[in-house]
């Protein structure tokens, strides 16, 4: 018996992954990695852009299908039902049931506040196994609550994503993204995607007031009013992005800033959460402006991945 996800026309879905798979170049081509209800993919649309989108609940997938059902006849979008993980096969899937946007292969991340979720079978791939299928996309999007590094690195140096985003809940993810070449970077605070007030700095008693009384208006006016990005949307991407594109060091040491407490310093805010912005192809300017190497800074971070202090809030840095 064929499942929910699967049913519909395998003809037109044949047929849109054909369509998509010529544009090997990937320029036109948008991964939404973590479609989850489908938002992000309908601005992409919207855009003109192709997407391959990409969820492993195949409750969602059921959704979108039936959402963009004329998208998907006209060879716009694909919709791929699987998880991404660093082997292949069937693993078990988390199925949060009160937030959607929570389910995850880790048990923990789908139970989080005690939230009630259960475990379904989902067929699993390696992200290089739809590069191969689709190409180089000219952005990724990820949100896949944590299966962010299994997509990472399979990016090649040589070929990449013209514009990367994903979620700032690791230094880890700045720094593949480092790795793999990228040079210029944001970070996004994900509830002002839709705001009108300026991003006040942390360094006076009050802006940090006049950042806060902002930041509960822009909540009041995503929950109540008509917005361009609904809650929980990735925003817009790439030039789009409100502000400048900064160093690695510049992007880090905010960050830094924010995870350790120390709220009277960046531009952060302690009660909104962000993404990594990551723009490929730098201009001689922004090049002149880059450090020579993330893992020695003036902030003590020793090497990407064995740097002790980050797993250890504990210890104060800065």
């Amino acid at each position: 018996m064929q499942s929910p996800a699967n049913s519909g026309s395998e003809r037109t879905l044949v047929s849109s992954q054909r369509q998509i798979g010529r544009t090997k170049s990937g320029i036109h081509i948008i991964f939404d990695v973590g479609m989850n209800n489908g938002d992000d993919s309908a601005h992409y649309l919207s855009k003109g852009y192709q997407v391959v989108a990409i969820e492993a609940n195949p409750i969602l997938v059921e959704r979108a299908r039936a959402r963009f059902q004329k998208e998907i006849a006209a060879g716009q979008i694909v919709i791929e039902c699987v998880g991404i993980v660093d082997q292949p096969g069937k693993i078990p899937f988390w199925i949060n049931d009160e937030r959607d946007v929570f389910s995850s292969f880790d048990r923990a991340r789908a139970n989080r506040n005690r939230m009630k979720c259960h475990p379904i079978e989902i067929e699993c791939v390696t992200f290089d196994t739809l590069l191969k299928k689709y190409g180089v996309p000219y952005y990724l999007k990820l949100d896949a609550e944590g299966a962010e590094p299994y997509c990472l690195k399979h990016l090649h140096s040589v070929s990449l994503p013209e514009y990367v985003s994903v979620e700032a809940e690791k230094l880890e993810y700045l720094f593949l993204l480092w790795q793999l070449g990228y040079r210029q970077f944001k970070i996004a605070d994900q509830m002002r995607h839709n705001s009108s007030f300026p991003d006040f700095k942390n360094v006076t008693i009050f802006s940090r007031s006049a950042k806060r009384v902002c930041w509960y208006a822009d909540r009041f006016k995503n929950r109540f009013s008509r917005v361009r990005f609904a809650r929980g949307c990735s925003g817009p991407f790439g030039d789009e992005t409100s502000g400048t594109w900064q160093t690695f060091e510049e992007v880090a040491f905010n960050w830094l800033h924010l995870h350790f407490g120390h709220y009277r310093h960046g531009s952060l805010n302690r009660f909104s959460w962000y993404d990594f912005h990551a723009k490929s192809s730098p201009t001689p300017a922004d090049t002149a402006r880059v450090i020579s190497h993330p893992g020695r800074t003036h902030f003590g971070l020793e090497n990407g991945f064995g740097w002790h202090r980050v797993s250890n809030p504990g210890k104060e840095i800065l």
